[in-house]
């Protein structure tokens, strides 16, 4: 069974003047940072999803032998972007859970994610979610069977939640520092 990992980063991000994933941060497009990291993430597949402004992203970001999902019909709300990288994901019959990321927050670490893998792998969890001292945050690990409820699903979703009313078996992994940081205007950039 492989484990893949989905990048979410669709939504226009309006508050920001030009495309939102490529804001620079410390000399590099927000996404790129995501996707760099994505690499090196204990996973057999990586997807990212593309919405607004998908061509100008492809052509500022190297996203090396990930696959690049362009969601036409991301407007529509949150669930969209999702419904493909799952739908795309759910084509490949050895795929047994994914990593849900989102492409806002460039600072998710690498032994994090091995982590929320670990509690997963190690336990009967449909769902692993971190909490960063006491609050609960991204990424997300599903286990193939939440996806149907999500591959259903229409309009904004949030993620956590949704989650965790369909988890039998959810798990939570701890972590001693703050969550990372999401990118959603121009002020947290400063």
């Amino acid at each position: 069974m492989s484990t893949v990992a989905i990048i979410l980063a669709a939504d226009s991000g309006s508050r920001f003047v030009g495309p939102k994933y490529l804001a620079d941060i410390r000399g590099k497009p927000m996404l790129q940072w995501v996707v760099d990291s994505c690499m090196d993430w204990p996973v057999e597949e990586r997807i990212v999803v593309l919405g607004s402004e998908a061509d100008r992203i492809v052509d500022a970001v190297d996203f090396g032998d990930m696959t690049v999902v362009i969601d036409s019909e991301w407007s529509e709300g949150s669930a969209s972007p999702l419904r493909a990288a799952l739908d795309l994901a759910s084509r490949d019959q050895s795929v047994s859970a994914c990593v849900i990321a989102r492409g806002d927050q460039p600072d998710v670490k690498v032994s994090t994610v091995a982590a929320l893998l670990e509690v997963a792998a190690d336990t009967e969890a449909d769902t692993v979610v971190p909490k960063y001292r006491y609050v609960s945050g991204w990424p997300i690990i599903l286990d193939y069977s939440i996806w149907e409820h999500l591959l259903a699903a229409e309009g904004s979703v949030d993620l956590p939640a949704v989650a965790a009313s369909h988890a039998t078996s959810p798990e939570q992994v701890w972590f001693d520092h703050l969550p990372p940081k999401t990118y959603e205007s121009p002020d947290d950039l400063a």
